[in-house]
């Protein structure tokens, strides 16, 4: 009987071993940042973003520069205009600077949304490349390598997915 009972046991963790062997997952990962900064779509997306904040900062300097001027006018006509006159000028041009800063605000706020938009279009148009990576090559999981602490690099697949999206 004991004899059995130890058969038993022994197939028993023979049984677990090696299912447990089996339920090895492939697991690698991937550089976003590094394909957005590198492959041809990435660049086209910064170039776009580029020109929109240049554009942005320009047309923000142009109106800087002339609430400075008119900020420089009141002061110089400060000691001869009525105060009546006075108060009415710094009225209007505390409205301005009002309307600039609102401006300026929803600027940067258009131009974050649109930065958003860039990048998860860019998100959407890599996955499919990434899923049928994973599907020709057997891949369980790939993970963003920010959140990796250190791993092999045969298991980054940065460059191969670079070299799919330049191709596509």
């Amino acid at each position: 009987m004991f004899f059995i009972k130890k058969k038993f046991l022994i197939l028993f963790i023979i049984f677990f071993n090696i299912s447990g062997a089996f339920a090895v997952e492939k697991v690698v990962f991937i550089d976003i940042d590094y394909l957005l900064n590198n492959s041809n779509f990435g660049k086209i997306i910064f170039k776009e973003l580029d020109k929109v904040n240049k554009e942005n900062i320009k047309l923000l300097e142009v109106k800087e520069k002339a609430i400075k001027e008119r900020k420089d006018k009141i002061n110089q006509t400060k000691n001869i205009s009525s105060e009546e006159k006075l108060k009415k000028d710094i009225k209007v041009f505390n409205e301005d600077v009002e309307k600039f800063r609102l401006e300026k605000e929803k600027l940067l706020t258009d131009f974050k949304i649109l930065k958003e938009q860039k990048l998860t279009n860019f998100l959407k148009k890599i996955n499919p490349i990434i899923q049928n990576y994973m599907e020709n090559n057997s891949i369980d999981i790939v993970l963003e390598k920010k959140q990796i602490f250190i791993g092999s690099g045969d298991k980054d697949i940065t460059n191969d997915i670079m070299l799919l999206i330049n191709k596509g």
